[in-house]
């Protein structure tokens, strides 16, 4: 089946391979069992920028209602239940300054952390009614117990075709950045992380803890796997674990704009710091190439220790090293080359392709959170309710010492436009040894 033509115009390449390279979409009325009738539609939100629930703090919450562990094993997992019922762990679910993102400061073991729903209620009340649905259950019902008879703990549901489909049908919003270039490689990834069992097979309670996370919001499985399960240092906040439907993650402190004001020695290390983290996420893993292309201040935080982590991982995608293609591309790539392979019409081997692009990573983070120039502050925004065009602050390397100013402002041109290829790692790996250099005058 040919690939509908898209009508997504280019919004920064924020939001990575919104069709499925395949081009297939979900039967509209039954996709394994995931049925729409009755407004059931899994997780489905049918007008969510109107939403009044959405929208509205929840009133008198309390830790209790944050977790909802009466829910599990439909929900995230149950790894830091006992620390958070013998009181180790503590949220402060009264500070309303983020409830609006999910997100609530708390401490545990001396360390402060951070829980988060990932999912509104909202989506976690049509969750529950698609789990008592599928279990031919009428109206609400015990969702502990009724989610052992759903399709979330059969073996279709760890089918990749099944979970592809299953996120259409839930994020009809938006799809998921993860499920783009998903494999079945990646899935067995999954499983070893939630399996329990010697022998690698998931039971039902792991399963449903496993598919829940994938469905409602993979970040967790994300995190999970690279902080977790790896044993390499990744420049996210490390995962620590889960108690019904919130998971715990370290505290990734202040977002990077409250650095802009800092002195150059320390915004040229966070710069180096950055473009650092894009090589790791093109070259450390043996296995996976990470993507992630929608570089704002907001999706990234600086530690108390001066450390640079990646926060947000709704736009994070893994290619599989072994299903993807090698090597840059042979000709200079840009912006307008970009955005030509993301709205592109034909999707078919477009994950095998992904890789040729990753270097553009480096383009987004020069352009929009590093560069002083001028033809770099003037950016056109996606969000047609705000004026079409905005002039950001200056980025992390404004104000260079004099003597390397002239040096910074060409490598950050190099960074942003290629004219040959090649001509980008080139100067981002000079202006790297510039930074560096300038960090010991």
């Amino acid at each position: 089946m040919s690939p509908k033509k898209s009508k997504r115009t280019y919004e920064g390449c924020g939001h990575l391979l919104r069709d499925h390279p395949s081009g297939r979409r979900a039967n509209p009325a039954k996709v394994h069992g995931i049925s729409k009738e009755g407004g059931y539609a899994l997780v489905k939100e049918v007008t969510p920028k109107s939403n009044v629930a959405e929208k509205q703090p929840e009133r008198q919450l309390t830790l209790k209602r944050l977790k909802a562990t009466e829910k599990c094993p439909a929900c995230f997992g149950d790894s830091l239940c006992k620390q958070v019922d013998a009181g180790a762990l503590t949220v402060d679910v009264a500070n309303k300054k983020l409830e609006h993102k999910g997100v609530y400061s708390g401490r545990f073991k001396d360390t402060d952390i951070v829980a988060k729903r990932l999912a509104g209620s909202f989506k976690w009340v049509k969750f529950d009614e698609f789990i008592c649905q599928n279990a031919s259950v009428p109206g609400n019902c015990d969702v502990s117990k009724m989610v052992s008879k759903t399709i979330l703990v059969a073996d279709d549901a760890l089918q990749l075709s099944w979970l592809r489909e299953a996120w259409r049908i839930a994020h009809t919003d938006g799809q998921i950045a993860l499920e783009s270039c998903m494999t079945d490689k990646l899935i067995e990834e999954h499983k070893k992380a939630y399996g329990q069992n010697v022998n690698g097979e998931l039971g039902k309670t792991e399963q449903a803890y496993m598919i829940t996370s994938l469905l409602m919001n993979p970040e967790a499985q994300v995190l999970k796997y690279f902080t977790s399960s790896s044993e390499r240092n990744w420049p996210f906040p490390k995962y620590l674990g889960a108690c019904g439907r919130v998971i715990f993650v370290e505290n990734g402190w202040k977002l990077l704009d409250t650095s802009l004001a800092s002195p150059w020695k320390e915004r040229a290390n966070i710069a180096l710091q950055l473009l650092n983290m894009i090589d790791t996420f093109r070259n450390e893993d043996p296995e996976w190439i990470v993507i992630f292309l929608d570089f704002r201040y907001e999706n990234f935080a600086v530690d108390q220790y001066g450390r640079l982590n990646l926060i947000d991982f709704d736009e994070v995608m893994l290619i599989d090293r072994k299903e993807s293609g090698d090597g840059e591309k042979k000709e200079s790539c840009n912006m307008k080359d970009l955005k030509r392979f993301l709205s592109g019409t034909e999707k078919d081997g477009i994950c095998f392709q992904v890789p040729q692009y990753s270097q553009m990573m480096y383009a987004l983070a020069c352009v929009r959170l590093l560069s002083f120039l001028s033809e770099h502050l003037l950016k056109s925004l996606s969000d047609r309710h705000r004026s079409p065009e905005h002039v950001r602050p200056p980025g992390l390397l404004w104000g260079p010492p004099e003597h390397e100013a002239t040096a910074i402002e060409a490598l950050l041109r190099g960074c942003v436009e290629e004219k040959v290829a090649g001509g980008r790692l080139e100067a981002v790996g000079k202006l790297k040894a510039v930074l560096r250099r300038t960090l010991v005058y």
